[in-house]
């Protein structure tokens, strides 16, 4: 994941944890990911890889 996704990422509001969890789901090449987040679980359809 490039540093500008990841910025993406936390400007949306999501912790440093949660972002590297989707740093690595993308590296292994998954095509969504549930995260459980205190506002409950979100599903997220993640780009692909890079």
């Amino acid at each position: 994941m490039r540093p500008r996704q990841r910025n993406k990422y936390r400007r949306v509001g999501f912790t440093w944890a949660e972002i590297k969890k989707i740093d690595r789901a993308i590296g292994r090449g998954e095509t969504t990911l549930t995260l459980k987040t205190t506002a409950g679980e979100v599903t997220l359809t993640l780009p692909p890889k890079s």
